[in-house]
């Protein structure tokens, strides 16, 4: 009965984990000391469970400068200085945007950068609405690997490729997530559902 019980707590924990709570837990497994982010609309479920982790003592170190570009340098720093992967986050539109000048010093100084960037509800794309800009084109040059998040499946793979690219290349990658996908129930991972080898565990 205890055992009943105890598979009843997991699967509920599974079930109350949304996507933003996974990249969190994803994050830490690929073992992120330091995250650098200025939070906005765009990113607010992500911002959400780094609040509730660090209140719980269980989120890495969180740095929250006065602006989405000093957020990509000090990652880029964070790399420079520490032989990690550096990772930073901002939200959607323009503040994406000014993620760009530190993310090409990433680039230029071949330094490897996971940056996490916000986006509008994904009914909202293509649409031109207030803050919706297409993030995959704009970052498609600075980035070695740009991908968005379309569902909660996808989320272990395109993660562990960023860093994956990001430590072989010695290159920025570029995460973005819609909002209502970070709000997403993660489901229990399953080999069957995965489209591609797929790791935490850093090389």
């Amino acid at each position: 009965m205890h055992g009943t019980q105890q598979t009843n707590t997991d699967e509920q924990a599974i079930i109350q984990m949304n996507v933003a709570d996974f990249i969190l837990q994803r994050l830490q497994a690929w073992q992120v000391k330091r995250i650098y982010g200025y939070p906005g609309d765009g990113i607010s479920l992500f911002d959400a469970a780094m609040d509730i982790a660090q209140r719980e003592g269980t989120a890495p170190l969180f740095i929250r400068p006065t602006h989405e570009e000093i957020a990509a340098f000090l990652a880029t720093a964070d790399a420079k200085f520490s032989g990690e992967v550096g990772v930073c986050f901002s939200t959607a539109g323009p503040g994406a945007f000014h993620m760009l000048t530190g993310l090409y010093d990433a680039k230029m100084d071949n330094q490897p950068v996971v940056a996490i960037l916000g986006q509008k509800e994904s009914v909202t794309l293509g649409s031109d609405v207030q803050q919706e800009s297409n993030l995959e084109r704009i970052f498609a040059d600075v980035a070695a690997f740009v991908q968005t998040i379309v569902t909660p499946m996808q989320a272990p793979m395109v993660i562990d490729k960023a860093f994956r690219v990001a430590i072989a290349q010695q290159q920025p990658c570029v995460i973005i997530i819609p909002r209502d996908v970070q709000a997403m129930p993660m489901p229990a991972l399953d080999r069957t559902q995965l489209v591609s080898r797929s790791s935490c565990v850093p090389p």
